[in-house]
């Protein structure tokens, strides 16, 4: 079992008092704490634990990190778990290993693989000008990468944790060179399907992590989603705080929100599915001046893990809850002294979990498996949250947006409860943070003219409207505050009412939006037997047209299997053949004259006819989809719904 509250405490300083920078992580702050800690035998779960946990019960990554000095694997719900990262390896300037803390580990290795769960071997370096020596001098990179590579085959791991803290100015490329050259060794001796992770800061203070470039070479990126407020922090507040709140405005300006937000932007659509939303199964305590939400501190007490949190509230602790963080904490006094512990639970926890489903990332992780043991409810929301075969999402969702298919168009929405949280930073104005709630809507348009949006601003609330040409952050083709007017051309476009954020805290709340459409002088509208697809007018799904009308020739006996392919007198058309009784029945394969050999309607009725098979524009090809229903997005669901489209 792991100590509940295991750091040294210490003097609490303002958050300007030290080089954010230089902060020690809780990682650097634990391997430290346990340095010489004796490596004990492992407990070891039955196999038919670790057999069964090959069914997997999660749908993205899981990444736990697992610290040598846990050596316990019985309370570890291996189904929902993919990646397991020991912890750690530590390593100097010259690439030699410093410290191996019981590695190889051959009975963890095993039981992981037994369990279907792979294994990054994590190296560690938290020394910023050590880091800066090694990947700037290409004789300590190749030494390090041999290190690694060598220990790696040691212990039979599946791959390479990277967690190296503390940068400093000049590190940015020579790190970028490194990991490419990781990857590069680790491909020459046979190992492409081992895995990559790095272990990154939640704030990169001096831009010194070009996420983009290493992610050329790495698998993923794992923001370390904590440490927010920490052991030197001026002020008690969430370690892994989710979002800001008016109370939190002036004691700090990130939040877990924003740090997604701000990764994501840097990488792209294609890359942001290969960062992992890491998030603390711990909580700190702090002596403070008062019992008030976000109170000065006065000493740092230490971390707690989660198990502690909740033998806390077992033995009397009032579990309170911040609805602007979205975050559980409690207070107590001791000795005359008010003491405010915050911490993570499995409510806050979803919140973060399903940002990374709606961010469309990679997946969540931990620091650290076992500091939630053996209480079993962050294993049940990883797999509430992480299903293998997620909902339907939301009309309204990025990819269920709302249909516009009338104008001039009307609707009523609040941000609060926005069915999407994908786009943060437009290429409009990539400068202007809208990481809020967002309802994203779709209109498909035959004419060229001019689109216009409207949406209102309120006390206290800022919705923002967009018009894109794909649901992507930089397909962003123009962009207002209240108002935007934008000359379009036929095509499928995509309108956003995303929530603008002010210093950190986002401006939800109700909003209404009205489209309209000005066709350009000379233009027609689709005919009235035609709807508009993606600037293209054509029939329904389902059918085709044929001399002016649209019709089902699967089922028309006037064209049955394509256009002018009548049926014989008596014969009815099923499935685009002609056969049996007027009334209908079981083909018999018989032709369009009801004897003979069959003859291919839709072949025979095209050459006479301009007939267009509909509805090929109308499956998406955006490439995102991965929700289980391929027909969501089409549904007629939400605003409009079964409106024919006539633009």
């Amino acid at each position: 079992m792991l100590p509940a509250l295991f750091l040294v405490a210490q003097v609490a300083s303002a958050d300007g008092a030290v080089d954010p920078s230089s902060r020690p992580s809780i990682h650097q702050l634990s391997l430290e704490h346990f340095a010489g800690a004796p490596v004990r035998p492992t407990r070891l779960p039955p196999k038919h634990v670790l057999t069964e946990g090959r069914a997997k019960t999660v749908g993205k990554v899981v990444y736990g990190y697992y610290p040598y000095w846990a050596h316990d694997l019985t309370t570890i719900r291996w189904q929902a778990l993919t990646h397991l990262a020991w912890f750690s390896v530590t390593l100097d300037a010259s690439g030699n290993a410093t410290t191996l803390n019981g590695w190889p580990d051959a009975e963890t290795v095993a039981a992981a693989h037994e369990a279907d769960v792979r294994v990054d071997l994590s190296f560690t370096l938290f020394s910023g000008e050590g880091i800066r020596t090694l990947v700037n001098d290409p004789g300590r990179r190749a030494n390090a990468v041999a290190t690694m590579i060598d220990l790696m085959e040691e212990g039979g791991a599946d791959g390479i944790a990277v967690d190296f803290e503390g940068f400093i100015d000049g590190t940015r490329a020579g790190f970028v060179t490194f990991i490419s050259e990781l990857r590069a060794e680790l491909d020459a001796r046979g190992h492409t399907d081992a895995q990559i992770s790095l272990a990154g800061p939640a704030v990169d203070w001096g831009d010194e992590w070009d996420v983009a470039a290493l992610l050329d070479s790495a698998d993923y990126f794992f923001i370390m989603g904590y440490d927010y407020f920490w052991s030197g922090s001026g002020y008690a507040g969430p370690v892994g705080i989710f979002r800001l709140s008016p109370e939190y405005q002036g004691k700090t300006s990130w939040s877990g929100l924003r740090s997604v937000a701000n990764y994501t932007s840097l990488v792209g659509p294609e890359k942001r599915t290969r960062i992992i939303y890491g998030v603390p199964y711990y909580g700190r305590q702090w002596s403070t001046t008062s019992s008030a939400l976000a109170a000065s501190t006065s000493s740092d007490m230490g971390s707690v893990t989660y198990s502690a949190s909740v033998d806390d509230l077992a033995g009397g602790a009032q579990r309170l809850w911040d609805d602007g963080t979205k975050n559980p904490y409690y207070v107590f006094q001791s000795g005359g002294t008010w003491q405010q512990v915050y911490y993570d639970d499995a409510e806050s926890l979803g919140y973060k979990m399903r940002l990374a489903v709606d961010e469309d990332l990679g997946g969540v992780g931990m620091w650290a498996l076992n500091y939630d043991a053996p209480h079993p409810e962050l294993w049940d929301a990883l797999e509430e949250e992480l299903p293998p075969m997620p909902a339907a999402p939301a009309a309204g969702h990025r990819l269920a947006p709302i249909p516009i298919d009338t104008f001039p168009f009307h609707h009523e929405g609040d941000t609060t409860s926005g069915p999407s949280q994908y786009f943060n930073f437009y290429s409009c104005d990539a400068s202007i943070a809208e990481y809020g709630k967002e309802f994203v809507y779709e209109v498909d348009l035959c004419q060229a003219g001019t689109l216009s949006a409207h949406v209102p601003e309120a006390a206290g609330v800022d919705p923002d409207v967009h018009l894109l040409s794909d649901v992507r952050e930089d397909a962003c083709l123009a962009r207002g505050h209240t108002d935007l007017s934008f000359a379009v051309q036929p095509g499928r476009y995509y309108v956003t009412v995303d929530t603008f954020v002010s210093d950190g805290v986002e401006l939800e709340g109700p909003f209404t939006l009205d489209v309209d459409f000005a066709p350009e002088v000379g233009t027609q509208p689709c005919a009235d037997h035609l709807e508009c697809h993606a600037g293209v007018c054509e029939c329904p799904t389902g059918s085709m047209e044929c001399g002016g009308d649209c019709v089902d020739t699967s089922s028309d006996p006037a064209h049955c299997g394509g256009c002018d392919a009548p049926c014989a007198p008596g014969l009815a058309c099923q499935q685009g053949v002609c056969g049996g009784g007027g009334t209908g029945g079981a083909g018999d394969g018989g032709g369009q004259s009801g004897g003979g050999d069959a003859v291919d309607g839709g072949e025979e009725g095209s050459a006479d006819c301009t007939c267009r098979a509909a509805g090929a524009s109308r499956s998406s090809d955006l490439g995102l989809r991965r929700w289980p229903s391929a027909s969501v997005r089409r549904s007629r669901s939400g605003v409009g719904a079964g409106v024919r489209r006539r633009r």
